[in-house]
């Protein structure tokens, strides 16, 4: 079983690289699409709030509260937004809302909680069969962040570090994070 998910990943990675040597054609191109950021919907905000930004390092830029403009808490400095509602198909939503970067500051996550809704309420594309299959995020050396999960037990190693030489020689490593999220790490200042 763990050959066939490795197996699985890699064939994801080698699609997610080819994906992205395949966008760099018309890349001085102004009206070109760039990626912007994902948002993943969380049970727990607080835990997660760790792992990503305590474990794997990410700086956490924002807190917003977003509200649908029919279910307004009147909570000072929320963001009221006209049929979230129906956008989001939750009744009475209300969501909080944190952005993480990395050293260069280019949000790329945004971890979303519904406080007023259970978690099964909700549904979370990364447990969907075919939806999101992982998260890629690349730090500068992998062993701080396996210390990090032993010392906080947040997250759990699934496979790694290994080095995948069809992949610029660099190593990889793949955990999940606390609400079983696939999260794939490629080490960016490594030697190897």
């Amino acid at each position: 079983m763990r050959k066939r998910i490795s197996a699985t990943l890699l064939v994801l990675s080698v699609i997610t690289i080819a994906s992205l040597q395949a966008s760099d054609v018309g890349k001085d191109d102004d009206n070109s699409p760039a990626f912007w950021h994902l948002g993943l919907v969380v049970s727990d905000l607080d835990t997660m709030d760790r792992f990503y930004g305590e474990v794997i390092g990410l700086r956490r830029d924002t807190d917003l509260l977003v509200e649908d403009a029919e279910a307004s808490s009147g909570t000072e400095g929320a963001i009221v937004v006209p049929r979230l509602d129906a956008l989001m198909a939750v009744a009475g939503t209300r969501i909080e809302i944190r952005h993480y970067s990395d050293l260069e500051h280019k949000m790329f996550l945004e971890l979303l909680h519904y406080p007023d809704h259970p978690a099964g309420a909700v549904e979370r594309g990364t447990n969907h069969p075919l939806g999101l299959g992982h998260l890629g995020i690349s730090v500068s050396a992998i062993e701080p962040v396996l210390e990090r999960i032993q010392q906080t037990g947040l997250g759990e190693l699934m496979t790694g570090p290994q080095l995948l030489a069809g992949f610029g020689h660099l190593r990889y490593a793949f955990l999940k994070d606390p609400e079983g999220n696939l999260v794939e790490l490629r080490e960016t200042g490594s030697d190897h």
